[in-house]
Parts: structure tokens; C-alpha cells; sequence
């Protein structure tokens, strides 16, 4: 399938300045500059981020286009790439995104030891851009054959440490002055404490303070340039002492309050009584902005007030963090606030469990939006994985525009939570700058280095000299996947297919035709080029460095499986024979050397497979992207036994890798050769196709065949790990994975999944609606 290239440009209508070009116009087209390319963000939501070593991981991605708020339809390239704690590559993916959403997933194997692993999601287009709009989910992996220490939901006490944000990132002397407070463990996990004092060199108390459970705090108090003041927590887990900031002499700030009635916003300047003589009757700019949305306006400090107010309706600002930057006459940023706007409108979940028959449960949910796609991970209601806690609110309204992104974002969107907006705006305080620099704004505009990657190209080159003839074509071809496509063939007899989708075990066909559409013979070489990515800017993931307090309370051992190498008590069960003997039909066309199989319902994969577990070597050559069967007993032999379909000799192994065992009635397979005189000693192999299937459907004479190995990866059929006790399950499984839910008019929809027991359900929600709006729930449920 060819992919739509859709040039991503957008039109930049150019000032026409004068010699006398006002600040204002200048700050609209440095805006208007810096943010004209739409730029993607992506969020992924996994159905938890702790696994057993045997389990599947699944995971959906929502990209969003900035300049429109809505899921971007022009990606179609994700490159997922996993890294372990070492930050050593160990898997790579090429996910093909539709609509704005991909979905995929890992099967896990001995490959992925015990550890904690990275995965990074991103495209090439953000390599553009100085900003880092990529998305990474940090995931642990168990082995179940040791034990595991289960996490503790507290911080780590011994090592609270302390970290200050003067609003403005000044604190001036003599006036009112705000300070944020942030106080993390050695994870930057939030520590709430109560009863914080700021105390003077004298230890006079001045004022008290508490942080909430993100660790976020603030005070406000007016300070002396000749006295000095220290934070002090004194409680049974933490003992600190840290001293403030140095008091400035002068200077200025910039505060906002963001409560008032009728949308409105104020924004301050503010300074001291010295700081008139400097900043009286200079001209300022007050910026406030998110991406290329924006609004100003100018002030001049005048007569003896030492604080300015400025009101702002909140309909010209942008839902999520937008800048409040303070500019001087020549637009250098003095400093910078964020401020958070909520959306007006939310989409809201309502969620119904009821066990059914046959010790099911149904899962009854309505939200209330049209035109939406939704992905839902149900896990026990004891899963330890409910520290999952990124939002694709967080993701991309809030982390979009931090210089350090919040990990853990849900509890700043969770309905539940009626600290909401308190909780947010001193998430806002707490914050040095966004990760716009204005320095970059003014100076340093995004240039397109990298291309918009569309699809996968399918390129090679034709034995037979066209000479350039025009009349000469190559068509590709795929059966499976109903793909008839033809390009031209260059006057270096090259040919290439761009943009195209092409995913991983595709097996295509490609043939050289005249104007007549006869097919001409030809040798060709053919391969695919995955236009793969590197990320260039610096890679940022969550670590854990707090060691790891291991406590016997805390250690969990998984259930040893009664196959583990011992013998298995058969009493009290009774063996049935329900042996039918196969009737064969093409028997007498093989010696009695052949082993015949016969192909029922329960066989699955490939022909080329198949033979792999029958007694030959099979496999993809990653270089050739073909086929090879070779025979086990002759490991230095490269002759390969004869291949038969339907009686006509095979010469391309690259068809039995698309050829499905569904289709398939009878494979014979000799070793010794005895089947086929005209057969070298490596042997002989006949499959006989059901009745209704047509060879011709899998056989070409005239043509070359080529193994996709790196296109598009394949998303996996998702399936529910077994485990061995109840306990074990509750802890760690998962009781449904739906990545893909699509409300169109009908805003219902319902899961069905065993019970397995289960009287409480935790439901993690994540869309997004056509019009923009995200979805983001997670939600306990009783089952009725």
C-alpha cells in the first residue's frame, strides 16, 4: 500500500517593516517564525509498567499535532526504541501510525533479563526542533524465578532535599515576596511534610508552610538585605536545615493571580523602593504565550508605585502551561512565570462491572464524546502496577511545554482529587522556566534538516539493460495483502517504490512488464530501506538511584509450576484415546522413507516454519531478505533439498514463508532423497494444497521475491500470562488489554474477561476525541 505524502508546510505571511519597527511587531514575528512547522507530540499508554517475564507487553500511542490540537493523520512513521538501565539498545521497532494512533506490542523473552528498561518513542520530524517532544515510559521486568522486592509507595526520608523558587527567581528586599518549596527523595519522588518553619538568624519563627504529596509548597514574606533566613523541618523521618537564597537589594517580579472572577488573569511587575530609581519610565512588554498563540502588552513603571497590574482575559490563552515572559525595551527576557489554563469541557467515563455466566465479567462504559478513540487496560485491584500514573493530559498539555517533565501527572487531572487546581499552580511556582527558550525564540528558528518520514522505500536493480526504454516496467505485488503497484524503471535500470507501506514477513513479488503488461524475464536485486531514525537530541530517562531497601516483608516469591522438574501425580486421571487415523491422499507419490503430515486446524504459522520443525534448518537470510532450507544432517552442505507445490518444482523459498498451513492439506518430507530420483541427496519435499486453493495464487515463474525484515513491525495478538497461584495473579497479571475502542455516534461500548475472583476492578482510560479533547480515567469498580 503506497502511503499519502502530504507536505507539512504552513504559510508564513512576512511583515513588511518599516525603519521604525515597533517591539510589538517584533515579538510577533519572532513567534510567528519559531512556531510556524507543526510539530508532533506523542503520549503512549501501556496496560501496566511492571512485568513477569513471561507475559506480553501492550501499548497504544496517540500523536498529536500542535499547530491544530488534533491527532495528527499525517505521521505514519513511530520509532520505538528500547534501551536497558545501561542504556544499551536491545530492541528496535518501525510502528506504522493511522489516524493518529498506533498500537503494538513485545512478546517477552529470556532476551529481557530483570531490570528496568527504557522505551522511547519519537519520529524524525522532531529532530527539527530544539525542544524534545519525544515520549519515554520507564518499565520493570521480573524474572520469576527469583524473588522480588515489591516497591514501597513512601519516598525515602534520608535523603529529602530541599530546593527553592522565588517568583521571578529573585527574592527582593522589603517587599511581599512568594517562594516556592519542592522537597524530593533521591528518585525526585514528592515528600509531604506539615508544620515547615522559616526561621531568621535569631530563630524567630517568620512563617510556616506545608507541601502536598507531590512535595510542592509555598510561603510569602517580606525579607531584610541584612538578615538571613533558613527552612527547617524537624519531624520523626526528616531533620534539614537549609538556608534561603541571598537576599537581593533590588530587582524585579512577576506574579499572577489566576482566580478572579469574569476569565480574567492578572499579571504584576513588582519591585522595591530602590528599584524605582533604576526601572521609573522604562517601557516593558508583557508576553504571555503557548507555541504561536499569543497576546501582549506594553507598561511603563510610573510615579511611586512599586507594583503594576495588567488583566488578561483567559479566552486568548491556550488550554495547558502557557509563558508569562517579562521583556525589557531592547526584548531581552527578564524572567519568565508559568501559568496552567484547564480545558472548560472534560469528557467524563461512567463504568459498570457485572459478573456474567460461565464466571465471566462484563464491563458496561459510556463516554460522553463522539468521534473518539479509547484504549483501556482492567487490572486486578490489588496489581501493584497503580503507580501508573502519566496522563495524556499530562503528556500533552503539561510535560509539552516543561523543561523537567512531571513523571507523575495523573493526580493534577484525576476528578477525584478537590486540590486540583491548588495543586497545579504550585506545580507552576515550582518551576525555573518552560523549555521554550526565549533566547532560541528570538535567534534561532527550527530549519527542516530532517524529512517528514513517510512509509518505507522498496528499491533495486534489473539484471536486463532497458537502456532507459520507457516501455519497460516493474510491477510489485503482494497476494496476501492485495497490493498491484508499478514504477518506472531509471537509465541505470534502477527502480524504487517510496512511501510505502510494508510490513515485517510481507513476502512480495516484483516482475519486469512491457507496455503490453506482458511479464519479461529478468534477474533483480531488491531490498527494503526503512528510513530508520536516529534521535539527535541528548536522551532523558527516569531513573532510580535511592538503593534499594530490601526487607523480608517486602520480598515476594513466585510459585514454582509442578512441571519444574519433578514428576507429576497421575492418579484419579483417566486417559481417553481420541487417536483418528489420518487418511492420506497423494501417499503413493512418495517413497516409504517420507514422513507425511496432515494439516488440520490445530497446525499454525507457515510452510517455511513448518519444515523448520520437521526435521530441516530454515530460515531468513538478513542480508538476501530470502528464504533457505537446508538439511540439518549436512550442517556444510548449502544444497538444498527439492521443493514441490502441488507437483511444480519450487525454486523460490521465499513463497513457503507467505504460504499460510491453513491452506495446506499434505506435506511430505524425505530426507534421504528416495521420493525424487532427479532430487540431490538433500532430500524431498511435496505439499499439496486444499481443495479451492490455487498454486498459481503462490507461484511465478517470472519474477524475483523479496522478505520484508525491515519494515513496519507487526502488533501482537495480545494474550493474558498464566501464573500459578491466585496471589501472584492478583499481584502482577493483567484481566484485559483493549488498545482499540472506536466511539463514533454511539458513545457505548463493553469488554467481556474472566473473573478469576475479582470483587474490585481498577480501569485505566486514555483517548483522544476528533475534536481534540483527551480522555484520561482511571477509576475503581465494585463487580456486581
Amino acid at each position: 500500500m503506497r502511503l499519502k505524502l502530504t507536505i507539512i508546510s504552513f504559510l508564513f505571511f512576512a511583515h513588511s517593516f518599516s525603519q521604525t519597527i515597533n517591539n510589538s511587531d517584533k515579538i510577533n514575528s519572532y513567534i510567528e517564525s519559531y512556531f510556524r512547522l507543526d510539530r508532533e507530540n506523542i503520549h503512549v499508554q501501556f496496560n501496566k509498567n511492571t512485568y513477569v517475564n513471561n507475559e506480553d507487553i501492550g501499548f497504544k500511542g496517540y500523536v498529536l499535532s500542535k499547530n491544530n490540537g488534533k491527532l495528527n493523520t499525517n505521521t505514519t512513521n513511530v520509532q520505538l526504541v528500547v534501551y536497558d538501565n545501561q542504556e544499551q539498545i536491545v530492541l528496535k521497532q518501525l510502528l506504522f501510525t493511522s489516524k493518529g494512533t498506533f498500537a503494538g506490542g513485545i512478546h517477552l523473552t529470556d532476551k529481557f533479563k530483570s531490570g528496568i528498561y527504557h522505551f522511547h518513542f519519537y519520529t524524525n520530524w522532531m529532530n527539527n526542533f530544539n525542544e524534545d517532544d519525544s515520549f519515554t515510559q520507564k518499565i520493570e521486568i521480573i524474572d520469576k524465578s527469583e524473588p522480588y522486592n515489591l516497591k514501597t509507595t513512601e519516598p525515602n526520608y534520608k535523603t529529602a532535599q530541599v530546593t527553592f523558587f522565588p517568583e521571578g527567581g529573585l527574592i527582593i528586599d522589603a517587599i511581599n515576596n512568594t517562594i516556592g518549596v519542592k522537597i524530593v527523595d533521591c528518585n525526585q519522588k514528592g515528600i509531604e511534610v506539615e508544620g515547615i518553619s522559616i526561621v531568621d538568624s535569631k530563630l524567630n519563627e517568620i512563617t510556616k508552610l506545608n507541601t502536598n504529596k507531590m512535595g510542592n509548597g509555598s510561603f510569602y514574606f517580606i525579607p531584610e538585605t541584612n538578615e538571613s533566613y533558613t527552612l527547617k523541618i524537624k519531624t520523626d523521618k526528616i531533620d534539614i536545615q537549609q538556608p534561603l537564597p541571598k537576599i537581593s537589594e533590588t530587582g524585579l517580579t512577576l506574579s499572577y493571580n489566576n482566580n478572579l472572577p469574569k476569565n480574567i488573569i492578572a499579571v504584576a511587575i513588582k519591585t522595591n523602593e530602590k528599584g524605582l530609581e533604576t526601572y521609573k519610565g522604562k517601557k516593558y512588554t508583557i508576553l504571555i504565550h503557548q507555541d504561536g498563540n499569543s497576546i501582549q502588552k506594553e507598561l511603563t513603571l510610573k510615579g511611586d508605585e512599586t507594583e503594576q497590574v495588567l488583566l488578561f482575559d483567559k479566552k486568548f490563552l491556550s488550554n495547558g502551561v502557557n509563558s508569562i515572559r517579562l521583556l525589557d525595551e531592547n526584548l531581552n527576557e527578564i524572567t519568565e512565570r508559568l501559568v496552567y489554563k484547564y480545558a472548560t469541557q472534560k469528557a467524563q467515563t461512567t463504568l459498570e462491572a457485572k459478573a456474567i455466566a460461565n464466571d465471566s465479567i462484563i464491563l458496561l462504559g459510556k463516554t460522553n464524546t463522539k468521534q473518539a478513540q479509547l484504549s483501556i487496560s482492567v487490572l486486578p485491584h490489588d496489581n501493584i502496577n497503580l503507580a501508573q500514573n502519566k496522563s495524556i493530559m499530562g503528556t500533552f498539555y503539561l510535560n509539552a511545554y516543561l523543561e523537567n517533565p512531571e513523571n507523575d501527572n495523573y493526580i493534577y487531572f484525576d476528578q477525584n482529587n478537590k486540590n486540583q487546581k491548588q495543586d497545579m499552580e504550585l506545580l507552576m511556582l515550582n518551576q525555573h522556566r518552560s523549555k521554550f527558550l526565549w533566547n532560541n525564540i528570538k535567534a534561532n528558528p527550527p530549519k527542516i534538516n530532517y524529512k517528514f518520514n513517510k512509509g518505507v522505500t522498496i528499491s533495486g536493480k534489473v539484471e536486463k539493460n532497458t537502456s532507459g526504454n520507457s516501455k519497460y516496467r516493474i510491477s510489485l505485488i503482494s497476494l496476501k495483502n492485495s497490493v498491484f503497484e508499478e514504477t518506472a524503471i531509471d537509465q541505470n535500470s534502477d527502480f524504487k517504490f517510496e512511501n510505502f507501506f510494508a510490513q515485517d514477513s510481507t513476502v512480495f513479488l516484483l516482475q519486469m512488464i512491457n507496455e503490453k503488461s506482458a511479464v519479461k524475464f529478468t534477474k533483480m536485486e531488491a531490498r527494503v530501506t526503512p528510513n530508520e531514525s536516529k534521535f539527535m537530541l541528548p536522551l532523558r530517562f527516569e531513573k532510580d538511584v535511592c538503593p534499594l531497601e530490601k526487607k523480608p516483608e517486602t520480598s515476594f516469591s513466585f510459585s514454582k509450576s509442578p512441571f519444574d522438574g519433578g514428576a507429576v501425580d497421575l492418579a484419579g486421571v483417566t486417559i481417553q484415546n481420541t487417536f483418528k487415523k489420518d487418511v492420506f491422499t497423494h501417499k503413493s507419490d512418495m517413497s516409504i522413507n517420507a514422513t507425511a503430515f496432515k494439516i488440520d486446524d490445530t497446525e499454525f504459522g507457515n510452510v517455511l516454519d513448518f519444515i523448520g520443525r520437521n526435521g530441516f534448518k530454515t530460515g531468513i537470510d538478513p542480508e538476501e531478505n530470502t528464504a533457505y532450507i537446508r538439511n540439518s544432517r549436512d550442517a556444510f552442505s548449502d544444497n538444498p533439498p527439492a521443493v514441490y507445490l502441488d507437483n511444480a518444482v519450487v525454486f523460490d523459498y521465499n513463497l513457503l514463508y507467505s504460504l499460510d498451513l491453513n491452506d495446506v492439506d499434505e506435506i511430505y518430507i524425505d530426507k534421504s532423497g528416495a521420493s525424487d530420483t532427479s532430487a540431490s541427496s538433500s532430500g524431498t519435499i511435496k505439499i499439496f494444497l486444499k481443495i479451492g486453493s490455487d498454486k498459481n495464487d503462490y507461484f511465478r515463474a517470472k519474477y524475483t521475491s523479496l522478505i520484508v525484515t525491515t519494515g513496519f513491525t507487526k502488533n501482537i495478538e495480545f494474550k493474558n500470562a498464566s501464573f500459578e497461584s491466585q496471589k501472584e495473579y492478583f499481584y502482577f497479571g493483567t484481566l484485559n488489554w483493549t488498545p482499540t475502542i472506536e466511539i463514533k455516534e454511539n458513545p457505548n461500548y463493553e469488554l467481556r474477561f474472566p473473573k478469576t475472583g475479582q470483587t474490585e476492578i481498577k480501569v485505566l482510560i486514555e483517548g483522544m476525541a476528533a475534536d481534540g479533547q483527551p480522555i484520561s480515567e482511571i477509576q475503581t469498580i465494585p463487580v456486581q
